[in-house]
């Protein structure tokens, strides 16, 4: 998945935007997205949102381009990073210091199952009750996809992201919610730091990028219908036009 950068050197010096510089790049693991314009400026551009809203906006683009498969893997890997989020927003509400939480994160982090069980307990023990689950034949879709190499079609694709939302929204409704608002914004802000102090000590200026995601810590509906979110998409304007073939990174 791309994103437009721009070098934000440039427009510090001219106090304008470069438009010249405008690129498509794409995002990686880490939200940095680092870019050299013609000038060569060196600079980075931050992502805002956590992982779980990037994959959920992921998994839109992939059903838009028929890429079904690749839907189905960023809607479940969206939901089991929002678990991962939520046992970490959990611990630390509860006085959990950061470094004693990830020495005890490294021993569920290749365990998907145990992940599944913390973030029951977790939820068991914060709300006084079990969280909503995938059922049991989207479980089957998504282990028969992930493991059997399963073609999904489009309807079951729809179906799986559906279930997904279905799960994730009284998640992200917690979590906005006045009992977890300043640990979030304090999980948030600390992974924002950490990325800056990373592109700074680089010697690189860094700027920041707010994408809008079908799951969002700072919009949570009542309910969300995936149908309705991917005519939405398709209203966006394509990145490509803004640049052209010149800007855009294979």
């Amino acid at each position: 998945m791309k994103i437009l950068t721009i070098c934000m050197q440039c427009q510090v010096e001219s106090g304008q935007p470069n438009l010249l510089t405008l690129a498509l790049k794409r995002i990686p693991d880490d939200g940095m997205i680092e870019m050299t314009c013609e000038k060569g400026h060196r600079t980075f551009t931050i992502i805002q949102q956590m992982k779980f809203e990037i994959l959920s906006d992921m998994a839109i683009k992939a059903i838009v381009d028929g890429y079904y498969r690749d839907a189905i893997a960023s809607f479940i890997g969206a939901l089991e990073r929002l678990h991962e989020f939520f046992i970490e927003a959990t611990c630390r509400k509860s006085g959990i210091e950061g470094a004693v939480y990830k020495a005890a994160w490294k021993t569920l982090a290749n365990l998907s199952e145990r992940q599944l069980g913390a973030f029951i307990a977790a939820h068991l023990i914060e709300t006084g009750q079990v969280p909503k689950l995938l059922p049991q034949n989207q479980m089957k879709l998504r282990n028969d996809v992930i493991h059997k190499g399963k073609f999904p079609d489009r309807a079951e694709t729809v179906g799986f992201g559906q279930a997904v939302l279905d799960c994730a929204t009284p998640i992200l409704r917690l979590l906005t919610s006045e009992l977890y608002s300043s640990t979030v914004q304090q999980l948030v802000g600390e992974s924002l730091g950490d990325r800056y102090r990373i592109a700074r000590n680089t010697g690189f200026l860094p700027a920041t990028y707010s994408m809008s995601t079908l799951l969002n810590l700072g919009h949570v509906a009542e309910t969300v219908d995936l149908e309705s979110a991917i005519a939405a998409y398709l209203k966006r304007p394509p990145l490509e036009s803004a640049v052209g073939r010149r800007g855009e990174e294979a």
